[in-house]
């Protein structure tokens, strides 16, 4: 029996099924990652979490190792965590990059985190603690712990492209600031490059 060749029409169709079909075997279900592992999404133009990790690990780790918190009056040292400014054009939750340095501090045995001040959470509960315990006891005004150090951090970007290729540097900056004698007694910037044509998976 003779068979006569497809029809264009057919053969077009079979080759629109082809990928579709590839596409549906192609993605992958949710699954649980380690945070920062090569498996991470990475943005060529934005702040992902493991940059702030990475950053926040690497500067708080130096800080650690100089002893600079040794040398406070009150032991464990008392730090004030001030500002962290984000000069970015990725917004992303500045209390993560906080509670991330609180962690790492407090477990230290190093400092411990004057929360008695500030916006975030556990800065509001704290005050409502302190001012109902003054409450309680009489008092007009809140006691409040003086600091031997304040932290304050910043990040800042620079953006490149050339052609189709993409380039963006992060530089990540914490400074510790005396309280009595405003002078710095540590900084420290970390800088992180990231480069592609486009948002991968994995570095």
């Amino acid at each position: 029996m003779l068979r006569l060749p497809a029809r264009p029409a057919a053969r077009c169709a079979a080759a629109l099924v082809v990928p579709a079909c590839l596409l549906a075997g192609c993605g992958q279900s949710a699954r649980y990652q380690t945070p920062g592992g090569t498996d991470s999404i990475v943005n060529v133009g934005d702040v992902n979490a493991q940059d702030i990790a990475n950053a926040a690990d690497e500067i708080l780790g130096e800080m650690l190792a100089t002893g600079v918190l040794r040398t406070a009056a009150h032991q464990p040292a008392r730090l004030r965590i001030e500002r962290f400014v984000n000069d970015t054009s990725s917004p992303f939750p500045e209390d993560l990059v906080l509670t991330r340095m609180r962690e790492r501090l407090v477990n230290s045995g190093q400092a411990q985190v004057v929360t008695a001040y500030g916006d975030d959470p556990e800065s509001a509960e704290a005050q409502a603690r302190l001012r109902e315990q003054a409450f309680r006891e009489g008092r007009a005004s809140v006691e409040t712990l003086n600091p031997d150090f304040f932290l304050t951090g910043k990040i800042t970007q620079i953006k490149r492209s050339v052609r189709n290729a993409r380039q963006s540097n992060y530089y990540f900056q914490l400074t510790l600031t005396e309280a009595d004698t405003g002078l710095e007694a540590f900084t420290k910037l970390v800088e992180i490059q990231k480069g592609g044509t486009r948002d991968s998976v994995g570095f």
